[in-house]
């Protein structure tokens, strides 16, 4: 194979090194001799093959774990073997959350293993413990939806509708509690607002009393009827001279009447004075002592009568007068006792009394103050929990509603939805417990154990299972990749064996890639391999060639010969006197080492391929190239990829 692939490199370099070289004609330069370079016309195939190296690998890995199906985790058309993203669920429990116990392992790396084979096995509890909660939750789906669908039963309806009861019930207890916080409230209010103005007045009374009765009681009877007068006189200060007008006429009454007593009393005592003048003895003695002292009262009486008349006239103005008028009036008997009076009231009260006064209304305000706050929190909690009961009634009454009427199509939906979801999970949870034991999917080779027998299995892959098929990954160039097809026969040569099998083109990427700036662009292909050789394993080198085009029995020329553009070639045939003639020729099938010749030459016929000079002291040998600027090309007209030699 590797021959075939050198000499395709070696014709393609003597054409392309050749073209445009002229040929001498005979009679030339001494110093320069020309020897043609020839084939013959000749019978036999023309075939078209791509070539490429690529490895073997097996054709699927398989990655098991308990309670999960297998994973294949062989990549498609790639070069190299990458794990699926499956495999990434694969491991402990794969398609289920259960622990699993390896109880016994029956491989070991690098055992052949056929497909069934057990290759490990696991306690069993946990997927058991994993089915029966399944089948409970399926229980429970079924149950819901049996309800749902039957709808409830009277006890049922009497139990919904004594939620309702009991809301109303509450809500009552919310109203009444209520009402029976703003009574409490209310009292407790006018309470505390009594308290703050019964210290209010105990202050007010304090500051406004006089001092001790012990200190002024000397000369408190002296000062009564003054005092009177005074405190009379500041009440009545706005109608002074309303009262004065009506107290003057008052007191000139009494004066006209005491100033008659007085004279009356007089005269009885004078009449009684002459009577005894005449006739001494005529009057006692003692009446005339009792009549001297009636006189002396009514003297008083009417004395004391001119004072009322004078502070009578005080009163009637309401400036410094009635000041002056009061002090005049109390001149002779009240003056010492106002004074000492005036004395005791500036001192005032204590000032002991005073502070605790005032501590008692701060207490009573801070009291006040309080319970306001209180009856703000307390009235909002009322109003709370009877907006809380009037809810929770109306939802009672929501939800009796909902119980009582019958399920509707979408609940009954979603129920039966439930229960197939349920009977999915008990079945798979079933499937999971039925994988207790790693078995193999295929004839294979062991080529990873991650288990240990009384351990729990890891959450990866645990055992990985290589298919004894295998196949050979390999690039294919962009020139090659459009002659290629799926299910095209392949020869595939393992050069560590030395042996030839066939293949089958299986995969062909359409995504190509190019190694670096300006590097050729290569697709990947996958070629199964069967039968297997005996000795195969991943990893060998492989050969393969895929036979793209193939014609048989046909004339050929090698491609060297043509001369021209497709559907325009010609060749240069030699004939017996030694010059090359130029003949167009017709092709067919043209690879890049062989032509097939459709018309225009015979079997036999020599054409030139190439030219060989020799010169003085050098020699040089070219393909092709004649006089007239007939170039050579290589291999011919269309496209030639990779292809073998013609026979």
């Amino acid at each position: 194979m590797k021959w075939k692939v050198a000499a395709v490199v070696l014709l393609l370099a003597v054409g392309l090194g050749t073209a445009g070289f002229v040929v001498l004609a005979p009679g030339a330069s001494s110093r320069a001799q020309s020897q043609y370079l020839t084939a013959a016309v000749s019978r036999g195939n023309v075939t078209q093959q791509v070539v490429a190296t690529g490895s073997v690998r097996s054709a699927a890995t398989y990655n098991l774990a308990f309670g999960s199906d297998p994973v294949l985790t062989t990549s498609s058309s790639s070069s190299s073997s990458t794990a699926s993203s499956a495999s990434s669920s694969a491991g402990n429990g794969g398609t289920s959350s259960s622990s699993w116990l390896v109880n016994k392992v029956n491989v070991a790396v690098g055992d052949n293993v056929k497909a069934g084979a057990a290759l490990a096995t696991a306690d069993t509890a946990s997927a058991k413990a994993a089915l029966d909660v399944a089948k409970a939750n399926l229980a429970v789906a079924k149950a819901k939806f049996a309800v749902d669908r039957a709808g409830l039963t009277g006890p049922e309806r009497a139990a919904a509708y004594d939620s309702i009861r009991q809301a109303q019930q509450q809500l009552n207890v919310a109203k009444q509690s209520q009402s029976q916080t703003a009574d409490q409230n209310d009292l407790k209010l006018a309470q505390a607002k009594a308290a703050l103005a019964n210290a209010q007045q105990q202050l007010l009374d304090d500051q406004t009393a006089g001092p001790p009765s012990a200190t002024i009681s000397s000369d408190q009877a002296a000062i009564t009827q003054a005092q009177q007068q005074l405190d009379t006189l500041n009440l009545q200060i706005q109608g002074a001279q309303a009262e004065a007008g009506v107290t003057s006429q008052q007191n000139q009454l009494k004066l006209s009447q005491a100033q008659t007593a007085l004279a009356n009393a007089q005269a009885q005592l004078a009449a009684d004075l002459a009577a005894n003048a005449a006739n001494a003895g005529s009057v006692p003695q003692s009446t005339i002592d009792a009549e001297g002292a009636a006189v002396n009262q009514a003297q008083q009486q009417v004395d004391t009568l001119n004072l009322q008349i004078q502070a009578a006239n005080t009163q009637s103005s309401v400036t410094d007068q009635q000041n002056q008028l009061k002090l005049t009036q109390l001149q002779a008997t009240l003056a010492t006792a106002q004074q000492k009076l005036a004395d005791d009231m500036a001192a005032g009260p204590a000032d002991s009394t005073i502070k605790a006064d005032q501590a008692a209304i701060d207490q009573a305000q801070q009291q006040l103050d309080t319970l306001q706050l209180s009856m703000a929190s307390s009235a909002s909690s009322a109003a709370n929990q009877l907006a809380s009961a009037e809810l929770s009634l109306t939802s009672s009454q929501h939800n009796y509603s909902t119980k009582v009427a019958p399920a509707n199509a979408s609940t009954i939906a979603t129920d039966k939805a439930s229960v197939a979801t349920a009977t999915t999970a008990v079945n798979d949870a079933r499937d999971t417990l039925n994988r207790y034991s790693l078995t193999s999917p295929v004839d294979g080779v062991v080529t990873a154990v991650n288990v240990v027998a009384g351990a729990t299995a890891p959450s990866s892959a645990d055992i990985t299972v290589a298919s004894l098929q295998m196949e050979v990954s390999a690039t294919v160039t962009e020139t090659d990749y459009p002659s290629l097809k799926v299910g095209q026969a392949v020869s595939v040569s393992i050069t560590a064996l030395g042996k030839t099998a066939t293949g089958t083109v299986k995969e062909i990427d359409p995504i190509g890639s190019s190694s670096g700036t300006g590097g050729v662009v290569s697709y990947p292909i996958v070629v199964t391999i069967d039968p297997v050789p005996d000795g195969t394993a991943s990893g060998m080198s492989a050969d393969i060639e895929v036979t793209t085009a193939e014609v048989t029995d046909v004339l050929s020329v090698p491609a060297t010969a043509l001369n021209g553009t497709n559907g325009n070639y010609s060749v240069m045939v030699l004939g017996a006197d030694g010059v090359p003639t130029a003949q167009a020729v017709q092709v067919g099938l043209v690879t890049s080492s062989t032509a097939e010749i459709t018309g225009g030459l015979t079997e036999g016929e020599t054409v030139v391929t190439g030219v060989n000079t020799t010169r003085t002291g050098t020699a040089a040998t070219t393909n092709g190239g004649f006089g007239g600027g007939l170039g050579i090309p290589v291999g011919g007209g269309g496209n030639f990829r990779g292809g073998g030699i013609g026979n």
